[in-house]
């Protein structure tokens, strides 16, 4: 072990350790951690390449968004992606199923669970137009899905942060990765509009 300005640095610890000795400059230490920068830029690629990937998914949920508005139905799209193949997706079909339960994430997976054959949806990301409500967000946990994308928040029934955060309830015995805001002008544009010509309708 190494002992710097009073602190014990492992030999075999990251070289970014060191950079949180105070004051190493006075010292004659004066170094950039390259190691650490160069963690640092790899990282900034892959939120990049991340942010590039969810924009694309996204529009191919909120195609199926239009869908269901197309059908006189709340424009929520859904889709779920395992190993960049969509292996479930699905629209909002409330009206015309007649069923309370048919929301565009619970139709989605149950295509997934059938094109897998398998009700766990390990490692797969579900991407959804607006933000999940009580029951949807039950149903990815429940499935086990690695991570979920929503565009726009739903401030009445979202439980991903919005009314409430089911995710921070450390009781759960599964969590799942959120990331939020992904084309989120364009989700709430559409129900929107969606809204505005059901009320001009009335």
């Amino acid at each position: 072990d190494l002992w710097i300005l009073g602190l014990k640095i492992r030999k075999d610890a990251p070289v970014a350790q060191l950079d949180r000795v105070p004051d190493y400059e006075s010292v004659g230490c004066a170094f950039e951690s390259r190691r650490a920068h160069g963690i640092h830029k790899l990282k900034e690629v892959k939120e990049n390449r991340v942010n590039v990937d969810d924009e694309y998914w996204m529009r191919i949920a909120l195609h199926e968004a239009h869908r269901a508005a197309e059908e006189n139905e709340v424009p929520v799209g859904c889709i779920i992606v395992l190993n960049g193949t969509i292996i479930g997706r699905g629209h909002n079909q409330i009206e015309s199923l007649k069923d309370p339960t048919a929301h565009a994430e619970i139709l989605a997976i149950t295509a997934a669970a059938r094109s897998l054959e398998n009700w766990r949806l390990l490692n797969t990301t579900a991407y959804v137009t607006v933000e999940p409500c009580l029951m949807c967000t039950g149903a990815l946990l429940l499935s086990r899905v690695k991570r979920v994308v929503y565009g726009t928040q739903d401030e009445k029934f979202g439980c991903l942060g919005s009314r409430y955060n089911l995710i921070k309830n450390s009781r759960f015995n599964h969590c799942f990765e959120i990331t939020g805001g992904i084309l989120a002008d364009e989700a709430a544009r559409l129900l929107k509009n969606f809204f505005q010509k059901k009320r001009k309708i009335r």
